[in-house]
């Protein structure tokens, strides 16, 4: 698992080493003993995600979750060469080593919708050609499309999610961590970006996790999914489920002003998830209430 010690791959190695499997981390940062076991890893390299460092394991692997790279779109409008960087050399270099010395393995590719830009607010089928709003997006789209030409032209199994907007305890970034703190820190007033028109389609860490195990038991040879629960919701009904749940009387408000790479609508089609025999089970509801527990429990 690249980028283990984030939010998805460290709850991407707890799940797994759950089911059975024995789990290798490589990223940034140090990790004592004690925090290897509770995010379920059994060994943890500190470095860059790189060809040899991957390699200097020394394992075969049979699944690679590459959860390493950018994962912020304002991070990649102001620092566009470090999010190229991250998230198209980063790739890159995971490929290769599979190409080199681990070709048969089953990479998994997390990636975003990002890579379409804008669309109606209707369910975005994977086939869309949109243009993507962002440095993120683009990066994103280059990195698939290396995926895309490592299978077809070496014959690597890869499988990439384009996820939506997932969440779940643990998650300290993100519309629901500044809306919780924005709205339970408030004596008045809480204004947030855009006009709360605008719509995204959450999904819980739990589905995200099971539909990994569910990628990773399908034969396909390349595929290119959506990862989301297929239902949209308005921004301002979530900011006012938070303020509902938080028993807050601060004001909402929106500035009307447009969120800089962040297209309006994102509500995912499911329709190519239906063959894994998957489907999103947690309710907003159910999960933005557990989250919200979690962040005033902190």
């Amino acid at each position: 698992i690249t980028g283990a010690k984030g939010f998805l791959g460290s709850n991407t190695a707890k799940y797994f080493k759950t089911m059975g499997y024995k789990t290798y981390g490589i990223g940034h940062g140090d990790l004592l003993v004690d925090e290897c076991k509770n995010i379920g890893l059994d060994y943890w390299y500190k470095s860059d995600i790189s060809i040899e460092a991957i390699w200097d394991i020394g394992q075969q692997f049979d699944v690679i979750l590459h959860c390493g790279g950018s994962g912020s779109v304002g991070f990649s409008v102001e620092n566009p060469y470090l999010d190229f960087k991250k998230t198209v050399d980063g790739t890159l270099e995971v490929l290769e080593y599979m190409r080199l010395y681990n070709p048969k393995a089953h990479l998994i590719y997390p990636s975003s919708p990002a890579v379409q830009g804008e669309h109606p607010d209707s369910p975005i089928k994977e086939e869309y050609i949109g243009k993507p709003a962002s440095p993120y997006g683009y990066h994103k789209k280059i990195a698939e499309d290396l995926c895309q030409s490592y299978s077809e032209k070496f014959g690597l199994q890869v499988s990439i999610v384009r996820f939506f907007s997932v969440y779940g305890n643990g998650l300290k970034k993100q519309l629901l961590w500044d809306a919780c703190h924005k709205i339970k820190e408030a004596d008045s007033e809480v204004i947030f970006w855009g006009t709360g028109q605008e719509t995204r389609d959450f999904i819980h860490i739990s589905d995200v996790l099971k539909l990994f195990n569910a990628i990773i038991l399908d034969n396909n040879k390349f595929i290119i999914i959506n990862g989301g629960s297929g239902i949209k919701h308005r921004v301002d009904e979530i900011v006012y489920l938070i303020k509902k749940y938080l028993n807050s009387k601060a004001e909402i408000a929106f500035n009307g002003q447009t969120n800089t790479g962040n297209p309006i609508h994102y509500w995912a089609d499911l329709e190519k998830t239906k063959h894994l025999g998957w489907s999103a089970k947690t309710t907003l509801e159910a999960g933005l209430k557990s989250y919200i527990e979690w962040v005033v429990a902190l």
